[in-house]
C-alpha cells in the first residue's frame, strides 16, 4: 500500500509540473500571437517586459532552472522505467494465479537479463515441467486401467475354457479318446494361466527390489546354445531359427544364470510373437573396454522409433489392439530391464535396416 502511495506522489508531482510548463507555454504562444495580429503596444510593451525578466532568470537561476528540468526528466524517466517494471511484476502475479489454478499455459516474456528475467525464466520452466509431470501421471493412470483390463482379459479366456473342457470332460458318457482330448487343452490352458500369474509375482517382487542376486562366470556359448535347445519347440512353431554367432574366446559374464535365461527367454518371446516374418533371430556378443554387448536382432516389423524407449514401461503396449492369439501381459521387456539394471547394465533397443536390434550391456 505504502509502495502505490509513493508512486502516486512521484506521479501527481511530474503531471503538475508538467501541466505548468504547457500552460505557460501556451500563453506565451497565444500572448505572441495576439501581438503580431493586432500590432497592439500595451500587449509590446508587456512582451518586452517578459522577455526582459526571462533572460533576467536565466541569467541568474540558470542552475537551478537547469537541476528543475533535468529532475523533471528524470521523473519522466522513473515513471516509464516504473510502468515496465510493474507490467512484469504483473504478469508474474498472473502467471503464479494461474500455476495456482492448475492453468498451465504459462508464458512470460524472458528476453531481458534481468532479476525479474529470472524469475521469468523460472516460472515458464515449472509450468511446462507440472504440466509434463501431470500429463504423463494421468498416461500412467490410463495405461495402469489397461492393464487391469488387459490383465482381466488374459485371465479369464484361458479360465474359460479350462473350467469349460473340464466341465465336458465330467460327464459320464463323454467318449474317453475325446476325454484325454479335452484334458489336454484344459492343461495348455493351466499352464497358460500359470504364467501369467508368474509374471504378475514376478512383477511384484521386482518392484519391491526382493529379488537376490546370485552372479556366477556363465560362459555365453554354451549359455545360448542351451537356450537354442530350451527354445527350439517354439522357434519351430513359429517357423523361425535361432543363429548364434559369438565369437571363440569371449570371457565370461558374472551373472546369476537362472535370472538372464529370464532376459532372453522373454526377449525370444517377443521376438516370436512379433517378428516371427523375418525368420530369424541372430544372437552376437563383442567385447568391449568394460562392457560385454550381447545383441538379439530381429528382421521384421522394427519398432518405431518413437516408441524405443516407451516400449521398456511398465505398462506401456506396443500394439493398440489386443489379440488372444499374441498372449502374454506385455511386461516382458520392462521385467527384462529392470533385470538387467540390477546387474548393473543396461538393455536399450535400437533399429536396424529391417528390424530392431536388442543390446545387452554387461559390466565385465
Amino acid at each position: 500500500m505504502k509502495n502505490k502511495s509513493w508512486v502516486f506522489t512521484i506521479k501527481l508531482l511530474f503531471y503538475t509540473t508538467i501541466s505548468l510548463l504547457l500552460a505557460l507555454l501556451v500563453a506565451g504562444v497565444l500572448a505572441y500571437a495576439y501581438y503580431v495580429l493586432s500590432g497592439d503596444i500595451k500587449v509590446r510593451d508587456h512582451m518586452l517586459w517578459l522577455e526582459d525578466t526571462l533572460r533576467d532568470l536565466l541569467r541568474e537561476y540558470y542552475v537551478y532552472i537547469y537541476i528543475v528540468i533535468v529532475l523533471v526528466l528524470a521523473a519522466a524517466l522513473l515513471l516509464l522505467f516504473t510502468r515496465r517494471i510493474r507490467t512484469r511484476i504483473s504478469a508474474i502475479q498472473h502467471a503464479v494465479t494461474q500455476i495456482s489454478t492448475e492453468d498451465y499455459r504459462v508464458l512470460l516474456p524472458n528476453d531481458i537479463n534481468d532479476s525479474l528475467g529470472v524469475i521469468e525464466k523460472g516460472l515458464n520452466a515449472l509450468a511446462d515441467q507440472i504440466k509434463y509431470s501431470l500429463d504423463e501421471r494421468i498416461e500412467i493412470e490410463q495405461a495402469k486401467d489397461d492393464f487391469i483390463v488387459n490383465i482381466a482379459h488374459d485371465l479369464r479366456t484361458p479360465l474359460t475354457s479350462v473350467i469349460g473342457y473340464l466341465a465336458l470332460i465330467s460327464e459320464k458318457q463323454i467318449d474317453k479318446e475325446i476325454s484325454t482330448k479335452y484334458a489336454a487343452i484344459a492343461y495348455d490352458k493351466s499352464i497358460q494361466l500359470q504364467n501369467i500369474v508368474e509374471v504378475l509375482f514376478d512383477v511384484a517382487a521386482y518392484a519391491m527390489e526382493s529379488i537376490q542376486i546370485d552372479k556366477q562366470e556363465v560362459d555365453l556359448i554354451k549359455f545360448f546354445a542351451q537356450k537354442q535347445d530350451e527354445m527350439y519347440p517354439q522357434l519351430q512353431d513359429a517357423g523361425m531359427e535361432m543363429r548364434i554367432n559369438i565369437p571363440k574366446g569371449m570371457p565370461p559374464v558374472h551373472v546369476d544364470g537362472d535370472l538372464m535365461a529370464r532376459v532372453v527367454d522373454n526377449l525370444v518371446i517377443n521376438a516370436i510373437r512379433y517378428a516371427k516374418e523375418g525368420k530369424y533371430i541372430d544372437i552376437s556378443a563383442q567385447e568391449q573396454s568394460e562392457n560385454i554387448v550381447i545383441s538379439l536382432v530381429t528382421h521384421s516389423n522394427p519398432v518405431p522409433s518413437a516408441e524405443l524407449e516407451r516400449i521398456f514401461d511398465k505398462f506401456y503396449r506396443l500394439e493398440k489392439s489386443r489379440s488372444v492369439r499374441s498372449g502374454g501381459v506385455g511386461l516382458g521387456l520392462s521385467i527384462s530391464r529392470r533385470l538387467v539394471e540390477l546387474h548393473g547394465g543396461t538393455l536399450s533397443a535400437g533399429q536396424t535396416a529391417d528390424g530392431t536390434a536388442f543390446d545387452i550391456r554387461l559390466p565385465k
